[in-house]
């Protein structure tokens, strides 16, 4: 994944007061996993998608 990839989760993750442990729950990966995937020690090939679609999720709740 790249780095410009984990910043954008970063950024969305806080400017929803969101946290790693909460995305990882919507994924239903353990925390452990995702903590791998944002230090880019694992590669999230399987949850890139999924992931996009919890942070375009994350911008429709905000604008209603």
């Amino acid at each position: 994944m790249s780095h410009d990839f984990i910043i954008k989760i970063r950024i969305a993750l806080a400017t929803h007061n969101k946290t790693q442990k909460w995305l990882a729950e919507k994924l239903e990966i353990s925390e452990a996993y995702m903590s791998d995937i944002m230090n880019g020690s694992r590669k999230p090939d399987a949850q890139v998608e999924n992931i996009n679609i919890i942070l375009k999720e994350l911008e429709k709740n905000k604008e209603m």
